[in-house]
């Protein structure tokens, strides 16, 4: 870039305090007019442009008022008036070039739990917040947030399970990337299949959240970003041990292939090998098992056509074992001998995320989502089995713009989601209940900033299921600051979802207890879909 050194006379219209108007001109270092270059008040919205001579008049001129002078991709530059000042010069360091650059360093100050300025309910935990946990998977990072309460879902699996606004976790919609993930057959032990060391920050709304992921979000959404390839160190080690023979690795491969493309391999490995009955009650006080999880993420960047690109490749595979402590698996499965489970899950994802920001407008850009997911549960808990099998699609277009000014945003598009279950359950008797969920939807998001008092986000969805039918989702978040450090936040939303009943209370099959299905002609389990409206209002 042409080195330019920008002057600035300003020449006073009158002496008195009765002015109103402020006419000046700017040059570069040759004294030629600069063109287009913006002169505004600083802390206001009066500016005005330079004309074909450099020429500018400025209206509401101040004789104590602070002028500021901006141009191109050069740094804004600002004068405070004075009233002895009729003639001002500004001499101006625009040199960008690369050789003469100095050494800048930026520190991060900011608190490891953010609170959104919007209308949604939102907390952001970075990874600051998720060292205080010393978490090792996503269902152990919600310890430090006042917002999630954690407990343990049953005695003997020892999984834990994740509550907000009272509702467990299948009512709150669990996104990895903005991308719906422990869902459907998922849902007991998803959140265990996350390691802490992958995740970058995680998001957590209160209420019913956007209509962009869908209708079936009831008490909130939690969102995951992962560590982006284009920003992660070429190694990461970490390994974790402890007394009771609980072992862990995280390892991260990284490589930037070129200015555009980059590559992530993360390898994690977990194993308990231990039997450890510290109350000598007879049963393991934590499941045996093993976990190897891989993933492959690719991250294209060209942020001068504005086309960013990501691809992603993990598989899974997990297995639990719990039960009394002399139960062998070989010997007693399935048998009265000693009681006993086992919990195998094998998982494939494949999912691919590509954005587009038109350069002439950067406010606007469209973005598309697809995932595929195969989930395979084989387990037994004393003399019950429960196995469950599920390939899901997922799709989801965004296009996101504004009318008129940057103070009122749209996002638009259409969505795409396929659910074949295969599921086998042996209480009372031994039954399938296989069945094929889909769906398509649209939606459109409003979005109402007024960055001094006011923010908005109105949505609404229109979707057709092949069980619910047709249906409206519509969901509102607003957000009021009547006086400085004082916050008004309400927000009012309805959702709608087919419970997985024997997925999401997997806990009751390691009781004695029989399933009698108390419905008829529903549509699923010949039970009707839940169907909820969320509403509050919150004050910080």
């Amino acid at each position: 870039m042409k080195k330019i050194f920008t002057s600035v006379f300003i020449l006073s219209a009158a002496i008195t305090y009765a002015q109103t108007s402020l006419k000046g001109k700017i040059t570069d270092q040759n004294n030629q007019p600069v063109v287009g270059a913006e002169v505004f008040w600083q802390s206001t919205d009066v500016s005005v442009l330079t004309d074909e001579n450099g020429n500018f008049e400025l209206e509401d001129y101040q004789p104590t008022s602070t002028l500021g002078v901006y141009y191109e991709n050069q740094t804004t530059t600002f004068k405070e008036l004075k009233n002895e000042f009729q003639n001002i010069t500004i001499q101006l360091d625009t040199n960008y070039s690369d050789t003469n650059l100095k050494e800048v360093v930026v520190r991060d100050t900011s608190s490891s739990l953010k609170k959104s300025k919007f209308a949604t309910n939102m907390t952001t935990m970075s990874g600051k917040e998720l060292l205080k946990a010393a978490c090792c998977n996503l269902a152990e990072s919600f310890e430090t947030n006042p917002s999630i309460d954690v407990n343990f879902s049953d005695a003997v699996t020892g999984n834990k399970q994740i509550k907000m606004l009272g509702l467990t976790s299948p009512y709150i919609l669990i996104a990895e990337e903005n991308i719906p993930n422990v869902r459907g057959a998922s849902q007991a032990y998803g959140l265990s299949f996350t390691p802490g060391t992958w995740v970058e920050s995680i998001q957590v709304t209160k209420g019913a959240g956007t209509v962009v992921n869908g209708f079936e979000s009831i008490s909130g959404q939690i969102n995951t970003e992962l560590i982006k390839p284009y920003n992660d160190v070429p190694l990461f080690v970490n390994v974790y041990g402890s007394t009771d023979a609980r072992f862990e690795g995280n390892v991260h491969l990284n490589k930037k292939l070129n200015d555009k493309w980059s590559s992530t391999l993360f390898l994690h490995g977990n194993t308990r090998v231990a039997k450890n009955d510290m109350n000598h009650d007879g049963f393991l006080d934590n499941p045996l098992g093993h976990q190897i999880n891989v993933m492959n993420r690719w991250q294209y960047q060209n942020l001068e056509k504005g086309w960013v690109g990501f691809l992603s490749a993990r598989y899974l595979t997990d297995q639990k074992q719990s039960g009394q402590l002399d139960f062998d698996k070989h010997r007693d499965k399935l048998t009265t001998n000693y009681w006993g489970s086992e919990i195998n899950t094998n998982r494939v994802d494949l999912s691919s995320k590509i954005g587009y920001v038109f350069p002439e407008m950067p406010f606007q850009s469209m973005g598309l989502q697809t995932a595929f997911s195969y989930h395979k549960q084989d387990s037994y808990f004393g003399l019950n089995q429960y196995n469950i099998e599920q390939q899901s699609f997922y799709s989801n277009y965004i296009f996101s713009s504004i009318i008129n000014n940057t103070k009122n945003k749209f996002s638009t598009g259409a969505s795409f989601t396929y659910d074949r279950f295969k599921e086998f359950v042996a209480l009372p008797t031994d039954k399938n209940y296989d069945r094929i969920d889909n769906s398509v939807g649209t939606f459109f998001e409003y979005t109402y900033n007024n960055l001094k008092n006011f923010n908005m986000i109105a949505g609404l969805r229109a979707d057709y299921h092949n069980r619910m039918g047709f249906f409206l989702t519509p969901r509102l978040h607003t957000r009021y600051t009547p006086v400085k450090g004082t916050t008004i936040k309400a927000s009012i939303g309805r959702g709608k979802r087919i419970n997985n009943i024997f997925a999401e209370n997997q806990n009751l099959f390691a009781s004695s207890r029989q399933f009698h299905i108390l419905g008829d002609g529903g549509k699923a389990y010949g039970l009707d879909p839940e169907i909820a409206w969320n509403y509050g209002i919150s004050v910080t």
